[in-house]
């Protein structure tokens, strides 16, 4: 792109009066192939790489990378400072940095991988004028390499022991020995060791005999054959008293065990997490407030627990059977929720999983599990399905004013013009939950199925299915919401409900709707960014470009909704704003990549002729982040006048809106979406 021409486009959207960012020399960084000729590189910013054809160099030291590239940057000043390719890339990358006394052969200072989706941010604490190496690579088994930007900044982004998070954050930083207790009637149950961490900057109280005090659930997943579903939960565990020890970070010791210092650690072993006396209902945690009844069980009278399998985690047996599933992948997860965490802001991060595997022997019928690998910290364990399969798409969905979920969604063809679709939501923090799922049904849809995990030991919520039919152009699975059944099946707080059916349309890029199972005054229903079945005679829709998060705390999405062929229109949505802000859809047949244009917070991913206001003038976004428009394919805005829509044309489609930053008023942008009609 011409200087002349990019200056054009900053002037038609109103942001910046000249092309001056893509001349900036860091543009022209683009990194080494060889640690020993790493590309210097100084002061703060954005940094162009380019790995596709990159090789491995250097010993990997634990940070899991390969096409990797380097840079030698010298420190502007003594200060913390983020690397980061989030918002920068598709790639899946890693990120390691090194003091440079030479090609590194020891352990890095800090390693990122996949704090953002797929890409990575790394903090660590630098000296002015040193000299640093930073090693940018794909995951080790991510395959292909790409291009994008490096940002560095300095302050930190993310809670951790060099620039600890702002408050108490608890996380579960470990997960180890799983004790299996043994099968009665077909279900076995188990539970995990977990220890807790601070990476916040102030204590975490731990008051036993009252409810300041975090709580912690304990989940087991299988993934076989492209099915992802929650085998099993157990109740939560009360926190009662903490140890302080440095498994996560340099601890600074509480003066007491009713709090946990910063940057210490709790263990509590599985016995003591399956101590069944101590186990309370779920359904007496707030998840996204952090407060639980107390003292556990008086709210909801539930019955004493007896034999092994009360209250604690619990599967069905032959979920286990090697016989049965002999290629099974198996994940326990460990899930937090705290008030003083809550208070801060930090409820999104509590949950962390682990592979386990089948050791070959049993316990009283109950197959044993053993740990393996690593616990990967501050994601749920639905990232694994993400992680084994990069053609599944995964999504952070903030509720605005709310707590989160998480969202994956697959498509994997079956023969025959058959295509099955999966789905999989995961409840981090919202204490709203979810009672009914839409998505589009495409052609012939059927075999629809669903999984969830089992209440049990006098838990009072209902095990009923919900209910699945096609609805005119949908396919709605749904459950009695609160007003109508308070104990009816919804997926509530650190649960994962599973969906699947079959249809003979070809995957797109598209929208589903999740209905909350709590109204609360909030929106009744959020969107979900997803893979699903291509309408008849609609366009092929995908979405493109990695967002950066809001202020919010979402990242945006524009979805495409009904098309139109008599009226030759398409529906398009953007969702996950922040509630009120004033946004308006772009649109372009080139496709491009600019970080944050003109002081914007966000990347604008088109290029070329770039039109503004598709489907009429500036929309605010309602209580739910979102705001539609119908775009008119016979007149699309460009900056010479309207033009119609081909058959054969691809374009490009973005929303720009309002955002707040740190230091006053921003902009941002969505995820681009690309139409080939």
């Amino acid at each position: 792109m011409s200087p002349a021409r990019s200056s054009r486009i900053w002037l038609s959207l109103g942001l910046v009066a000249a092309g001056a960012l893509l001349a900036s020399t860091s543009a022209l960084a683009q990194g080494s192939d060889s640690c020993a000729s790493a590309q210097g590189i100084t002061g703060t910013g954005q940094y162009f790489f380019d790995n596709s054809v990159a090789t491995v160099d250097g010993v990997d030291n634990g940070c899991n990378m390969g096409r990797d590239v380097w840079f030698r940057w010298t420190a502007p000043a003594s200060a913390t400072f983020t690397l980061s390719t989030c918002g920068g890339t598709t790639v899946d990358s890693a990120l390691a940095v090194y003091v440079d006394n030479g090609c590194p052969n020891g352990m890095p200072l800090a390693c990122g991988d996949d704090q953002c989706g797929l890409q990575s941010s790394a903090a660590f604490g630098a000296t002015a004028g040193q000299d640093y190496l930073i090693r940018l690579g794909t995951w080790v088994s991510a395959g292909s390499g790409g291009t994008g930007f490096l940002t560095i900044q300095a302050g930190g982004t993310l809670g951790g022991c060099v620039d600890p998070s702002v408050g108490a954050n608890v996380v579960a930083g470990d997960l180890d020995e799983a004790v299996a207790y043994g099968d009665v009637g077909g279900v076995s149950s188990y539970s995990l060791a977990i220890t807790a961490c601070n990476v916040g900057d102030e204590e975490i109280l731990w008051v036993s005999g009252h409810g300041d005090h975090p709580v912690v659930g304990q989940n087991l997943y299988r993934l076989e054959n492209g099915r992802f579903e929650q085998l099993g939960a157990a109740w939560v565990k009360h926190g009662f008293a903490a140890l302080q020890r440095d498994l996560c970070c340099t601890c600074i010791p509480s003066a007491s065990i009713s709090a946990l210092g910063v940057g210490c650690s709790d263990p509590y072993g599985a016995s003591l997490n399956g101590s069944q006396q101590t186990l309370a209902p779920r359904g007496e945690v707030d998840p996204f407030t952090g407060v639980s009844s107390w003292p556990p069980g008086a709210a909801t009278g539930v019955p004493a627990p007896s034999g092994i399998l009360d209250r604690r985690l619990q599967v069905p047996t032959d979920a286990m059977d090697p016989a049965l599933h002999p290629n099974a992948l198996y994940f326990g997860e460990a899930i937090y929720a705290a008030p003083d965490d809550a208070l801060n802001g930090h409820g999104f991060d509590n949950a962390s999983y682990r592979p386990y595997q089948r050791t070959g022997a049993t316990v009283q019928g109950a197959y044993v599990l053993a740990p393996t690998s690593v616990t990967e910290r501050g994601v749920p364990a639905l990232a694994a399905w993400a992680q084994s399969d990069p053609t599944v798409r995964l999504e952070e969905v903030r509720i605005p004013g709310e707590g989160a979920f998480w969202v994956a969604s697959h498509a994997r063809a079956l023969g025959g013009g058959r295509y099955r679709y999966s789905y999989a939501i995961f409840n981090v923090n919202s204490s709203r939950g979810g009672a009914a799922l839409a998505v589009p049904a495409g052609t012939q849809p059927g075999a629809f199925d669903m999984a969830f995990p089992r209440a049990h030991s006098g838990d009072p919520r209902s095990n009923a299915p919900w209910g699945a039919s096609q609805v005119g152009d949908r396919v709605v699975w749904s459950a009695p919401q609160f007003q109508i059944d308070p104990n009816a099946n919804a997926i509530l707080w650190g649960t994962t409900y599973s969906f699947f059916f079959e249809s003979s349309s070809p995957p797109v890029d598209a929208q589903g709707t999740l209905v909350l199972f709590r109204s609360q005054g909030g929106p009744p229903s959020v969107q979900l960014p997803i893979r699903a079945p291509r309408a008849p005679g609609a366009p092929t829709t995908s979405i493109e470009c990695t967002p950066v998060a809001n202020s919010g705390g979402t990242a945006g999405h524009l979805l495409p909704g009904a098309f139109s062929a008599a009226g030759n229109t398409l529906g398009l949505t953007a969702t996950g704003l922040p509630a009120g802000s004033l946004g308006y859809v772009l649109t372009s047949r080139t496709p491009g990549f600019s970080a944050f244009p003109g002081g914007s917070s966000g990347n604008l991913c088109l290029a070329g002729s770039i039109g503004r206001y598709v489907g009429a003038n500036a929309r605010a976004a309602s209580a739910a982040g979102a705001f539609s428009v119908t775009a008119n394919l016979s007149a699309l805005p460009q900056p010479l006048g309207p033009v119609a829509v081909q058959p054969g044309d691809t374009w490009y489609f973005q929303c720009w809106h309002r955002d707040q930053g740190p230091t006053g008023p921003t902009s941002n942008f969505t995820a681009s979406l690309s139409v080939r009609f």
